[in-house]
């Protein structure tokens, strides 16, 4: 089948919201053939740069093959293991995540099969831990579409609160992050947790000096847990194997997941206090349980994962990343000064300003048109463009990504002179 076969197959009987909502923003594609930085279409005649990534999912490049190789390695002798029986590959993953420096000493560790699930479980052990029935999290921000967690996604663009009716008496929202004062007016007694990420989701705007060290203060002074979300900030993607290693805070979970799996295998992990996860796994019930989560493989993978993203080489690569992406949108910036300015460079965490409002409706769809697929556009102000580059990616991307947004801005400017004469 090609591309337009596929598509009108999505909306005759399958997910038709997907194929009409690429078809609306004309940005129409089935992915084909896949390797490192690029995406091909099925029919192998368009390229894209991937800088989406699937929000992190794809960090070491599209069919890394170190984790191609594990993979069959462990097919050999492995297979999705018996969740009522140990596993040797838990224990490992477990002190691996321990001698990888995590921000809680002594940390426990839940395998699961996706971060949402994840941060599902993880909602439920607050409840459990405080005895308390509310969370507290960032109106803008993205933690799941299922279980619980789709309960501290407040979005209206992304969450699905109104969509399917949920209650609303789990959920406590502040409208602005880094707004330390809103957090402070809106926590109570009722709160089991608040859950951050240490960015701000909608414009990748890393957090504040001094905002989640005063979360972590209200935290404490509420006994309410605070969670980490690190699902995309996580696993070297800034610079740090841990994003929130750049704040002097001390988490009680964190979430982990996307490219935890290597880009082919479903894994997302809950990373606790040890005395948390004893109450919740320990205490003589089934604290969290999935036939095929924390698989000996799945276990693996996130192994190789974390080595893979601590090595010197791969550390320095995302540095150079920084370094470059900075540069460019500095270059940018000072070139088309009516249509981009500086925004935000952490790691491979990048978002370009934009500065006119019909431009950046457009651009999204114009760097697609230029073979560079964005991770998107914000919905909230500040405006801007948003890329997660592979982590693995050569410096060559920056170029070709530079040549994209330097062709839609002289573009813009062609048809806004073409307009006005």
């Amino acid at each position: 089948m090609d591309s337009q076969q596929i598509g009108e197959a999505y909306r005759q009987r399958h997910w038709r919201f997907l194929a009409d909502l690429q078809k609306k923003a004309g940005m129409e594609f089935v992915v084909g053939r896949r390797e490192g930085s690029h995406i091909w279409n099925v029919e192998n005649s368009r390229r894209l740069l991937d800088c989406g990534n699937s929000g992190g999912v794809h960090s070491l490049g599209h069919c890394n093959p170190e984790i191609r190789q594990l993979i069959a390695e462990s097919l050999e002798t492995l297979d999705a293991g018996m969740w009522v029986m140990p596993t040797e590959e838990a224990l490992a993953f477990q002190d691996t995540v321990n001698r990888a420096d995590s921000p809680i000493p002594d940390c426990r560790t839940v395998l699961t099969l996706s971060a949402s699930d994840a941060m599902d479980a993880t909602i439920m052990w607050s409840f459990r831990v405080t005895g308390r029935k509310k969370v507290l999290a960032f109106k803008h921000g993205y933690h799941g579409h299922s279980g619980f967690a789709a309960l501290a996604t407040g979005s209206e663009a992304e969450g699905l609160l109104s969509h399917y009716s949920l209650p609303g008496d789990y959920s406590l929202f502040f409208e602005d992050y880094g707004d330390l004062d809103a957090i402070e007016r809106t926590i109570d007694a009722s709160c089991a947790a608040i859950i951050m990420e240490p960015m701000n989701y909608e414009t990748f705007e890393p957090a504040p000096d001094g905002f989640l060290e005063g979360v972590q203060a209200l935290c404490r002074r509420h006994s309410t847990l605070l969670i980490l979300d690190e699902t995309r900030s996580g696993l070297g993607r800034s610079g740090r194997l841990w994003m929130s290693g750049f704040y002097d805070i001390q988490p009680d979970i964190i979430i982990s997941g996307k490219g935890l799996g290597g880009g082919y295998y479903p894994v997302g992990a809950l990373i606790a206090r040890s005395d948390i996860y004893d109450l919740c796994m320990n205490s003589g019930h089934w604290g969290y349980m999935a036939s095929l989560a924390g698989s000996p493989i799945g276990a693996r993978i996130a192994m190789k994962v974390l080595d893979i993203v601590r090595r010197p080489e791969l550390v320095a690569n995302v540095h150079l990343l920084e370094r470059d992406l900075t540069t460019l949108f500095l270059a940018l910036s000072a070139n088309f000064p009516d249509l981009y300015r500086p925004a935000w460079v952490r790691g491979g965490i990048a978002a370009l300003g934009l500065q006119d409002a019909q431009f950046a409706s457009m651009i999204q769809l114009e760097l697609f048109r230029r073979g560079v697929l964005c991770h998107s556009t914000s919905l909230i102000t500040p405006s801007v463009v948003k890329f997660f580059p592979c982590l693995t990616s050569t410096p060559s991307i920056v170029e070709e990504l530079g040549g994209a947004l330097e062709d839609c801005a002289q573009s813009f400017r062609k048809q806004e002179r073409v307009s006005t004469s």
